[in-house]
């Protein structure tokens, strides 16, 4: 059986007969293209131009006049907006959260290209619809609230109030963010999605030919940009999808799974004919193999891989059913493979530098009482207990025996100190704009590890490679963070809350350094307002070319 990419690639350079080089591929993300290009080349016996890769995201982005900022910038731009429509003082802190899903539901607004002013409209004319809650008895309120812990009829009039007075203003909010971005020459994805399409000259595109593959469901804004393409003439397109999935079954019902492909393949039609599509009727080899626990399943792996690997060995692929055994299966892997392409995604807050973190910024927030001047014990041995304090200093070990052998619960800085590392570690600090820089220099030394180990097979193992990448999305975060304290844009209250959903953000569209993908799933719009109700409470280097830099610089900073 061929894959999807090698047949599209086969395809392609029959039709072009390799004259690729004013031509563009375009995929869902950037992994699709590493793999097409090794396809591809295989077609031609000498050499030929290669086409433009890009992803959907790279394409709007560079017809754009504006640049993606950074989520913690766009979050901060709308917090004043809506403090501004909403005369709130509700702290940056509480917003940062409901600021995220505001944002997300107005790039799938965007995304759509909903007309914003009827859906707003809409919203108010369904606020006055919900306007009484008489009809609500006890035993609904007492459901209601295993939900909705804030809910209840007795203070319904002050929630409903506040809750009113979001909906009331939502479109201007939504508005006035706009214009705030654009003003700024930035946007977030779904702005600057429906700000290309609705400028979209076609006879001004660089390429003269767009070869559109693996797309599945597309927003309003993709489809319009397929169908202006395609009535000029300039766009190719391929689907991966199965027979099975396209005809009726005995009961004359079409299956649901091909509603999008089917719509897909009546509106862009495929060169490749659906002949080439019929693998799940085929016959196939399928062991069962029983397992009492999952994890078995993960010991039993290694195995299976010494008996069943492929070369090459990208031919292999074992699927998760638990994400949550992610970790058990790393580890598990044999010596046998030499690569791994993890395109599930590794959440941030399984890797060391997350925990680093969180234990640094447990002891000079809640760990340390400046009417005392003491630190909590807890606070200091954990962050002593955590490895890399250990390989930074020889000392962490003997600090930690000694504060539990003379009981001291209420450590003083100067008892802590016993050599440099530990007396910069130990330092009181006041000030968020203070807290960003230790926690930069900390990374900048713990970075220092990862480069003494650059040498040998440790290089290359997959923990390893995405420890690494996590700590420069740590770094780069911070010190974004850092960025926008010095240029008063940012202000927070309570670092333990504000500051870490972004840095300990799931690595979520961003690759590793083993080419991991994460996911962000969005809230739809009622969800975002009834959750906001329920509470009342400029881009980043690119990876391969900073990462190597960043590791030698930190390094040379340690020494």
């Amino acid at each position: 059986m061929e894959s999807f990419l090698k047949l599209v690639a086969a395809d392609l350079y029959k039709h072009t007969e390799g004259n690729l080089a004013h031509t563009a591929v375009v995929f869902p993300n950037k992994r699709a293209g590493l793999f097409f290009n090794e396809y591809l080349a295989q077609e031609s016996e000498s050499p030929i131009w290669s086409p433009a890769y890009v992803s959907i995201s790279e394409l709007f982005r560079s017809l754009s006049p504006w640049e993606v900022g950074d989520p913690v910038k766009l979050v901060c731009e709308l917090y004043k907006i809506f403090r501004r429509e909403t005369q709130s003082t509700e702290t940056l802190d509480d917003f940062y959260f409901w600021g995220e899903m505001l944002i997300s539901d107005f790039d799938d607004a965007d995304k759509n290209k909903v007309d914003t002013d009827k859906l707003f409209s809409n919203l108010q004319d369904l606020r006055n619809i919900m306007d009484d809650y008489t009809f609500i008895d006890d035993e609904q309120e007492e459901a209601i609230r295993q939900f909705f812990q804030n809910f209840s009829i007795e203070r319904r009039t002050a929630l409903k109030e506040r809750f009113i007075s979001l909906w009331d203003v939502l479109g201007n909010i939504y508005k006035g963010f706009r214009e705030s971005l654009a003003s700024q020459n930035i946007a977030y994805e779904g702005m600057m999605y429906r700000h290309v399409i609705e400028h979209l000259d076609v006879d001004k595109l660089p390429y003269e030919k767009y070869v559109f593959v693996g797309f599945n469901v597309l927003n309003k804004v993709e489809h319009t940009l397929f169908t202006q393409l395609k009535d000029a003439g300039k766009a190719v397109f391929y689907w991966d999808y199965d027979e099975f999935y396209m005809k009726e079954n005995r009961q004359a019902v079409t299956h649901e799974a091909g509603e999008f492909i089917r719509r897909n393949l009546r509106d862009f039609p495929s060169p490749l004919s659906g002949e080439l599509f019929k693998n799940l009727s085929k016959p196939k080899e399928v062991h069962y193999i029983a397992s009492s626990t999952e994890n078995a399943q993960a010991r039993y792996l290694p195995q299976w891989i010494r008996n069943n690997l492929t070369t090459p060995e990208k031919e292999t692929a074992v699927v998760l059913c638990n994400e949550a055994l992610l970790q058990p299966v790393l580890h598990s892997l044999p010596a046998e493979v030499k690569h791994v392409n993890i395109t599930m995604g590794f959440p941030l807050s399984q890797t060391p530098v997350y925990s680093f973190l969180i234990a640094l910024l447990e002891l000079h927030t809640h760990g340390f009482n400046f009417k005392s001047g003491r630190y909590t014990f807890q606070s200091v041995v954990t962050l002593l207990k955590h490895p890399y304090t250990r390989q930074l200093t020889g000392q962490a070990e003997l600090l930690e025996k000694e504060l539990t052998r003379n009981n001291r619960f209420y450590p003083l800085p100067g008892e802590l100190g016993k050599d440099e590392f530990l007396t910069r570690l130990f330092t009181p600090l006041s000030g968020n704009l203070n807290l960003c820089i230790r926690l930069s220099e900390t990374l900048q030394q713990v970075a220092g590890i990862y480069q003494a180990n650059t040498s040998g097979t440790e290089d290359t193992d997959a923990f390893n490679q995405l420890y690494r990448e996590s700590l420069f999305k740590a770094y780069t975060t911070i010190n974004r963070f850092r960025t926008l304290i010095e240029e008063d844009e940012l202000t927070v209250q309570s670092w333990s809350r504000s500051c870490q959903r972004p840095i300990f953000h799931s690595m979520a569209n961003r690759p590793l350094v083993c080419r991991s993908w994460g996911y962000w799933k969005h809230a739809t719009w009622i969800s975002a307002t009834w959750y906001y109700y329920r509470s009342m409470k400029g881009s980043f280097p690119n990876r391969e070319e900073t990462l190597p830099l960043f590791l030698t610089t930190c390094a040379k900073l340690s020494e």
